[in-house]
């Protein structure tokens, strides 16, 4: 996941003044798109991304926007990069096949429903993208009834399964959409944000335990759960939809502030271990039950393991069986041949063992 952190750029798009009366402005999405900077990029237990990365875009024109979405895919220069677009305000369904995220100039003709060419229309953002090989992370807190603008739209039949399977068809299984309601639901503006977006960065900003997600990265399917539970459980309209491919890349969205690294130290309940195992020179090979019995310490049934870990790797399991041995470095270390790190630590990105920074080297001696 690490490796995907520089080929992100995310565009965060907030509309909340319209001038069209037909539109009623909104109290949130400034706010939804300062939150989201706030989370990616300025707060440090949560951020992976730098201000670069971060394309601030409030209360633009639909000119402004598609000029904006343009700049991008001329700038990219590798295949698979990733642009994860975000967007708070009015968003309309243009037919029955297409939906147009209402920027401030989006003008509506009586009775007919809004000017396609007064919104930037879903499928322009796809063309666009598609173009430069990008994998789309798109994220809309929006309504999809129509209700904001009185009754001049038509009703969205269909409209986020259409934007999924747009998705699909041009981009195969790299993409992610990430909705805040249903086809016929809206969603809940408040002067603090959208509930939909308030609910995800609260979620992203606690983190989950490594019981829900083993991970020192979150990911948005990591996210999403607990995102609908919680909004189903507080009984709000809005359900949210998330589609993903299938081998969309284990895209990262924030540091997941629960998890810890684990880490062990060679304790002396686990140097008894290396000493039944060693039995003074007269080797043994034995089951956990029967280490358990020698080292008359319950704890021991887990511990042993431990002792296999990297950079240890004192105590092997028998292929096929469950009987523990003594490693080559394992009968060093018995002769005081060999140290090891007294620390280990987990590694983020690999999920191995490694040195800890601030342990120092032991040795059967200093057990003595």
């Amino acid at each position: 996941m690490y490796e995907l952190i520089p080929r992100v750029t995310i565009m965060a798009v907030g509309v909340d003044q319209y001038e069209d009366p037909a539109f009623r402005n909104l109290h949130g999405p400034l706010n939804d798109i300062d939150n989201l900077h706030s989370l990616l990029v300025e707060n440090e237990k949560t951020a992976l991304y730098q201000e670069n990365q971060f394309i601030y875009l409030p209360n633009l024109t639909a000119n402004q926007l598609r000029k904006e979405i343009n700049d991008y895919v001329l700038g990219r220069s590798a295949d698979k990069d990733i642009l994860v677009f975000y967007f708070s305000g009015h968003g309309v369904p243009i037919g029955r096949n297409d939906f147009g995220f209402c920027t401030k100039d989006t003008k509506v003709f009586p009775n007919r429903g809004p000017l396609p060419l007064s919104t930037v229309k879903y499928s322009e953002l796809l063309r666009s993208i598609e173009l430069a090989n990008i994998i789309p992370i798109v994220m809309i807190d929006a309504c999809y009834s129509g209700i904001a603008a009185g009754p001049h739209f038509i009703k969205p039949i269909d409209a986020i399964t259409t934007m999924r399977d747009r998705l699909h068809s041009r981009f195969a299984s790299d993409f992610a959409l990430l909705c805040a309601c249903s086809d016929e639901q809206f969603t809940k503006d408040t002067p603090y944000g959208g509930v939909f977006s308030q609910h995800l960065f609260t979620i992203a900003l606690d983190g989950l335990p490594r019981e829900e997600w083993n991970n020192p990265l979150l990911s948005l399917q990591a996210i999403f759960s607990r995102l609908n539970r919680k909004i189903l459980g507080e009984a709000y309209e809005e359900r949210p939809r998330l589609f993903m491919g299938p081998t969309l890349p284990n895209f990262p969205f924030v540091i997941n502030t629960q998890f810890s690294l684990r880490s062990y130290s060679l304790t002396n309940i686990l140097v008894n271990v290396l000493r039944v195992l060693w039995n003074n020179g007269n080797e043994r090979e034995l089951d956990p039950d029967e280490i358990l019995e020698f080292t008359n310490n319950r704890s021991s049934y887990g511990n042993h393991n431990k002792l296999s870990l990297s950079p240890w790797k004192l105590v092997e399991t028998i292929p096929n069986s469950r009987t523990r041995k003594l490693t080559q470095r394992g009968k060093d270390f018995m002769q005081g041949k060999l140290t090891v790190p007294y620390k280990v630590i987990e590694d983020p990105t690999s999920g191995d063992y490694i040195r800890a920074e601030t342990t120092h080297d032991v040795s059967i001696g200093d057990y003595l």
